[in-house]
């Protein structure tokens, strides 16, 4: 599984989900199921729970910055190597609302649903 990441001129999508705190989050914990679905059509089941199913929630709802006081990459990186989760960072330049040179925002790299546990993305 591949995790690359590029540089882009253009902007990141109007909907990309810039966090603050973990109230800006999902709030369902409890644990659920998701299928993840690749291009190839290979299929595999995961079940998470607790911060890694709030960010998992949060991907499925809109791209998400990386940069986070919540730590959003420890989660992440959870997702990619323990449950095989395609997420992919892409890199923009010149981030407005922090004055950074270079940013990036975490973008799921298949079709992932959930296919049990109750409860929304609160």
């Amino acid at each position: 599984m591949t995790f690359n990441s590029q540089t882009r001129g253009d902007r990141p999508p109007p909907n990309a989900l810039r966090v603050k705190a973990w109230r800006d989050l999902p709030a369902n914990r409890t644990p659920a199921r998701y299928k993840i679905t690749a291009d190839s059509g290979d299929t595999h089941q995961i079940s998470v729970a607790k911060g890694n199913r709030i960010i998992l929630d949060a991907l499925i709802e809109q791209p998400v910055y990386c940069a986070s006081p919540v730590r959003i990459s420890d989660r992440v990186c959870i997702l990619r190597h323990e449950y095989g989760v395609p997420i992919i960072k892409e890199m923009y330049e010149n981030d407005a609302a922090t004055d950074r040179a270079k940013f990036g925002v975490y973008f799921l790299n298949a079709k992932v649903e959930r296919v049990s546990g109750g409860g929304g993305a609160a």
